[in-house]
């Protein structure tokens, strides 16, 4: 083996280290990445859902009489009862689209599949048998 053949193998062998580092350092920087983006999502989720909390009392955002609106959260964000209609609403920020429960509430509201029950219940019989 001439010094040359030795030179460019020792050569060879750091770069394919040297490789093996950055591609190391490399997928802890993508690590680090996708928590940090993991992370800014769940916030905007979270925050999100606090403004909601606020959006009846901006006048510029919400329509309707805030005294008669009835935040649910889950699955619809609440519910407004006016005098002549009752509405569900959604509330939404940006690129945010509706969950497939929401579209389902939704479909669900055109189809006019929605009922008013009423469910009685008599504590005093249940309890004394």
């Amino acid at each position: 083996m001439t010094l040359l053949e030795l030179i460019l193998a020792v050569f060879v062998i750091f770069l394919i280290i040297y490789l093996a580092d950055k591609e190391r350092r490399y997928k802890a920087l993508e690590d680090k990445f996708n928590t940090i983006n993991h992370d800014i999502r769940s916030l905007r989720v979270r925050f999100g859902k606090q403004i909601e909390e606020f959006i009846p009392f901006f006048d510029d955002l919400f329509p309707y009489d805030r005294k008669k609106f009835y935040a649910l959260g889950q699955p619809i964000d609440g519910i407004y009862f006016g005098d002549d209609k009752i509405v569900f609403l959604e509330f939404k920020s940006g690129k945010a689209g509706k969950t497939q429960m929401e579209k389902k509430i939704e479909r669900l509201v055109k189809m006019k599949k929605v009922e008013f029950k009423e469910i009685r219940y008599n504590y005093n019989e249940r309890n004394n048998r």
